[in-house]
């Protein structure tokens, strides 16, 4: 069942019990304060009509007449004749259930015996076939004789009153209930629209559509719970997207390996088979062992580049201070013992770093070897350090060479991306140096910044956390 049309179900419930409770309340106080006001009025008449009955028998007592049951039912008539016939039924008894009156129409329905039993000056309520009565017994002695009085009158008024007010109060109850039905039906439904659409959009996103967001503007709860649920989907989305991107530059990832293994290995194998199979000329056999040994040494550079890159997949570095002048050029000492067409500047201000030296060491490496392969016009590569407002301190290599096209900038740090793959080969690349770069420098807590212009040239540079 539909949220809504429960929401309906319990609130008419809910009204119907709560009106059906307090109008029996409210007609039941109006019939007793009825009942009451009636009954102080038949029990001053039924007094009154005592009172005067027994005057006119003490009268006559003393007037010398007989007193007879005949005489009593004359002094009866008259009374009743005096007092307009107040009293609607009358009927006499002796202390022995002994009729003497009645005009009661079927007395015999009464429990006669019942009824002089109980306490006197009292009242009970009787049904007489379909008419509503309240009855009244007095006694008194006369001639050591005891006689019962029956006062009956009728209440049908009461009663009627009651059933008219029960009909007036049903027919406003149902106007009542149906009014607050549609009321409650078109609320409901209004409440739990933005429930649905959170719904829908939740379905939609299970499906996939991972762009799906609800739009719900209001300041209440539910309005709070849309724009969480659109944080929550927001959220979802990115996490969908980056294990998407994760996915994508593994399957990029495996695609390069295998193709930068495959590529030096049939070259290795054709020149190896070529060496054991035929006997060749001393030049081609020295340019087989030529292309065979330049082949293994860069299988030997991708090998070490993949291990760095698996080494640092714990997280796991250690960090100390680290004097960046003397870093530098020991870095560039080593480089120029590679090196001898190209020449490493220094412009290096004094401070210090923290972070971990080897892995510097590896960064700085290879955006020296980047530079190198840039090819600079003036074979000239600086290196420039110099400290930031921001207490960092600032590395930059900076060469003069063939520069990287724009389309390309923001992908040369993916694994295994190459922005011109035969170029990169001929110098031993891999397409993964950058890529290391940017995993080293992010454990340090920094990035990798690449500003380029093609025939221009290209300065990379980064931020490292200096020590005061």
């Amino acid at each position: 069942m539909k949220i809504w049309k429960k929401f309906v179900l319990f609130t008419i419930v809910i009204i119907s019990i709560v009106l059906s409770i307090s109008r029996y309340y409210i007609v039941k106080n109006n019939f007793l304060h009825a009942i009451q006001n009636t009954s102080k009025q038949n029990i001053n008449q039924h007094s009154l009509e005592k009172y005067m009955l027994e005057s006119s028998i003490v009268k006559g007592i003393q007037d010398g007449e007989e007193i007879t049951d005949s005489k009593i039912i004359e002094y009866l008539n008259s009374l009743k004749n005096y007092t307009e016939n107040n009293s609607d039924l009358v009927a006499l008894y002796t202390a022995d259930y002994e009729q003497i009156y009645s005009n009661i129409e079927d007395i015999e329905i009464l429990d006669i015996k019942t009824i002089l039993n109980q306490d006197i000056n009292t009242y009970c309520f009787k049904k007489i076939k379909n008419n509503h009565y309240m009855i009244f017994i007095s006694h008194w002695n006369i001639n050591n004789k005891t006689l019962y009085i029956i006062s009956a009158y009728n209440i049908n008024a009461i009663y009627e009153e009651k059933d008219r007010q029960m009909s007036v109060i049903l027919i406003t109850d149902i106007i009542i209930l149906a009014v607050s039905n549609i009321a409650i039906f078109i609320f409901s439904v209004y409440l739990t629209n933005p429930i649905s659409k959170l719904n829908k959009t939740s379905k939609n996103i299970a499906s996939g559509r991972f762009n799906e967001r609800v739009k719900i503007k209001s300041k209440d709860e539910i309005g709070e719970l849309a724009t969480s649920f659109n944080l929550m989907a927001e959220q979802i989305e990115n996490k969908i997207n980056e294990l998407n991107k994760q996915v994508r530059q593994k399957n990029d990832f495996i695609n390069g390996f295998t193709h930068e293994l495959k590529t030096p290995m049939t070259a290795i194998m054709g020149y190896a088979d070529l060496l054991r199979l035929k006997k060749c000329d001393e030049e081609t056999s020295r340019k087989a062992i030529q292309y065979i040994y330049f082949e293994t040494k860069r299988l030997e550079s991708l090998s070490f580049k993949l291990m760095k890159l698996m080494s640092l997949t714990d997280g796991k570095i250690k960090m100390n201070n680290i004097i960046i002048t003397d870093f530098i050029k020991k870095v560039v000492k080593a480089e120029n013992n590679i090196i001898h067409d190209i020449k490493i500047k220094l412009n290096i201000e004094y401070g210090i770093i923290y972070g971990d030296s080897e892995l510097l060491e590896v960064v700085i490496r290879n955006l020296i070897e980047n530079a190198i392969k840039a090819e600079p016009k003036d074979n000239i590569i600086l290196i420039k350090g110099e400290k930031t407002a921001n207490k960092k301190y600032k590395i930059s290599i900076i060469d003069k060479g063939k520069g990287i096209p724009k389309e390309h900038i923001n992908r040369v740090t993916e694994d295994f991306y190459m922005v011109d793959k035969s170029r990169s080969r001929e110098h031993n690349g891999s397409g993964i140096g950058l890529s290391l770069v940017k995993k080293i420098l992010n454990l340090h807590k920094s990035d990798i910044n690449i500003e380029s212009e093609e025939n221009i040239g290209t300065t990379v540079y980064f931020e490292l956390e200096e020590v005061e």
